[in-house]
C-alpha cells in the first residue's frame, strides 16, 4: 500500500505516516476526507501534473444558440483559447491561395526555397487576425459555462463545431454519472435518461457500465445522447454508469506529503481544544505544537509548489 491507487488507500497511507496505528490520530473520517479534498484542489490548481491540456470539441445545438453559452464539464479548470470560426483551420480547395502556393511555388522542397512561402503564410495569418480575429470568450470555473463574445445569429450555426483549448483536472476519484443508459449491439449510439453528458464527461472518456462493459465516448450528441467508439458487446437497458479517475494521482509525491500535512494540522487543531488538560499518567496534550509543525510543513510545501512545480502563468491565463 506504499503506492496508493484509491482514496481509501491514500487515507490509510497518510494516517500511517502520522503514526497510526501505534499512535491514535484524533481526526474524524469526515475531517480526513475534507482535508484530502483541499489537498486535491490545491494540487489541481497549481501542480503541473494536476492538469492536462486538451482540445474540447463541442457541436452547437439550438439550445446553445438560444442561451448564448455552452457547458464546460466540471473537470475543465482553465480555458486558454477558442479556435477561429472561419475556414482557416478547415480543409482547403484548389481555389484557395494556400493551395495555389503549394501547387505552383512549393512543389519541390529540394529546388525551391521555403522562405518566401513561410513569409507569405505569416502574412496571410496576420490578415486573418486583422479581419477575422480569434473569438473572445469569458469563463469562470464556478459557473461551468463558456461565454463566446460572437455574433450568435450569424457566426453560430446548428451542427457547427467549436474547438476550445483548455486545461482539464486529473481527477483521481471514480464518480457515478447522472441517470441511466440504454443501447444495443446494432448501433454505436446510446440514449440516456436523466443524463447530463455535456456537463459531466468529455469526448474520449472511458465509462464503465453496471453490467461490466467498458466503453469509450466518441461524440457527445446532446445531454441525453452519446456515440461510442465501438459497438456494445451486449444489449443494455437502463444501466448505471461510472467514470474512472486517474488512479496514479493518489501516488503523487507532492499530494501524499501535502495531504499528510493537512491532516496533521487538523489533528493539532482538534487537540488544541484540550490544551492544558493533564491526562492520566501526567501526559499533557500539546495540540498547538502539532499545529505549528504542520503549518511550517504546509508553508514549505506550498512555497516549493509556487516556485518549482507550477505551470507558467501564461499557460493558465491564455
Amino acid at each position: 500500500m506504499a503506492k496508493p491507487t484509491t482514496r481509501a488507500e491514500f487515507k490509510t497511507y497518510c494516517l500511517r505516516r502520522l503514526g497510526f496505528p501505534v499512535i491514535e490520530i484524533n481526526v474524524d473520517d469526515d475531517q480526513v476526507d475534507d482535508r484530502i479534498d483541499e489537498a486535491l484542489s490545491f494540487f489541481e490548481d497549481y501542480h503541473f501534473d494536476g492538469t492536462e491540456k486538451i482540445f474540447m470539441k463541442h457541436q452547437l445545438t439550438v439550445e446553445d444558440i438560444n442561451r448564448r453559452w455552452i457547458y464546460a464539464p466540471d473537470a475543465v479548470t482553465f480555458v486558454t483559447g477558442v479556435f477561429p470560426f472561419d475556414d482557416s483551420n478547415a480543409s482547403i480547395n484548389m481555389f484557395d491561395l494556400r493551395y495555389q502556393l503549394r501547387l505552383n511555388d512549393l512543389y519541390d522542397f529540394t529546388s525551391v526555397s521555403y522562405v518566401s512561402y513561410e513569409i507569405t503564410m505569416q502574412h496571410i495569418r496576420t490578415l486573418q487576425l486583422l479581419f477575422s480575429g480569434t473569438p473572445q470568450f469569458r469563463f469562470n470555473r464556478k459557473q461551468n459555462k463558456i461565454f463566446l463574445d460572437i455574433n450568435w445569429d450569424s457566426d453560430a450555426q446548428v451542427g457547427k463545431y467549436v474547438v476550445i483549448q483548455c486545461m482539464r483536472a486529473m481527477r483521481p476519484d471514480t464518480v457515478t454519472l447522472t441517470g441511466t443508459l440504454t443501447g444495443t449491439t446494432s448501433s454505436n449510439v446510446m440514449v440516456g435518461t436523466s443524463t447530463i453528458f455535456d456537463q459531466e464527461i468529455l469526448e474520449n472518456d472511458m465509462i464503465t457500465l453496471s453490467d461490466g462493459q467498458e466503453v469509450q465516448v466518441r461524440k457527445i450528441n446532446s445531454p441525453t445522447n452519446i456515440t461510442l467508439a465501438n459497438a456494445l458487446t451486449a444489449n443494455v437497458t437502463a444501466v448505471t454508469m461510472t467514470k474512472a479517475g486517474v488512479s496514479d494521482v493518489w501516488n503523487d509525491k507532492f499530494l501524499k506529503t501535502y495531504g499528510t500535512a493537512k491532516i496533521k494540522y487538523q489533528w493539532g487543531s482538534n487537540l488544541s481544544k484540550f490544551a492544558g488538560i493533564q491526562m492520566p499518567g501526567g501526559v499533557t496534550l500539546d495540540g498547538v505544537r502539532i499545529m505549528q509543525e504542520a503549518q511550517a510543513e504546509l508553508d514549505k510545501i506550498e512555497e516549493e509548489m509556487y516556485t518549482m512545480s507550477s505551470l507558467p502563468s501564461e499557460i493558465l491565463t491564455g
